[in-house]
């Protein structure tokens, strides 16, 4: 893995934690979620042709999305959180599908 990819990971990994604390409380975080996909389209671009998927990012991401996904079955009105839940879901496809195919 490049320094610039370690960087972006560290990056999403700090904005996570921005998206997650409030998420808790069923708030949408939408300055955090913002820069989580300023840093998905780096992400992209960087990993675009890699053969591997690396398993910290991985695994943040299905954290984040699970997380989603299971605070929006606690709240009556999900239409905050399905757009999110959408585009995280699309990004995974972007950034993994394509590696997966790839190799």
């Amino acid at each position: 893995m490049n320094e610039r990819l370690a960087a972006v990971i560290l990056r999403i990994d700090a904005i996570a934690i921005d998206i997650l604390v409030p998420l808790r409380r069923k708030l949408i975080n939408e300055t955090a979620l913002l820069q989580l996909y300023e840093a998905l389209d780096e992400t992209y671009a960087l990993m675009e042709h890699e053969r591997q998927i690396d398993r910290e990012l991985a695994a943040i991401l299905f954290l984040l999305y699970s997380q989603l996904v299971t605070q929006s079955n606690y709240v009556y009105d999900k239409s905050l959180f399905v757009p999110h839940i959408g585009k995280l879901q699309g990004y995974i496809r972007k950034i993994f599908g394509g590696t997966l195919q790839n190799v």
